[in-house]
């Protein structure tokens, strides 16, 4: 079974990659229409996937030394 961080993997590093280049919000649309979002944040880089219907189904901070954290 395939989880949601590997299905929107590339997505969310492309996002983040934008958003640490521009250090402002950068979205990029997955695949299956989700829209993937990373913005800079205290602690990282915070990024998130938000389905068609707006719901957020996946959320976690980029932290410096590459490890992501409070993934849901």
């Amino acid at each position: 079974m395939i989880t949601l961080k590997a299905h929107y993997g590339a997505a969310i590093e492309t996002a983040i990659g934008k958003a640490k280049a521009m250090r402002d919000r950068a979205t990029v649309a997955a695949s299956d229409g989700a829209e993937v979002y990373a913005h800079p944040h205290r602690e990282g880089i915070a990024w998130g996937v938000t389905d068609q219907t707006g719901v957020n189904l996946l959320r976690g901070i980029r932290r410096p030394d590459g490890a992501d954290e409070a993934v849901s």
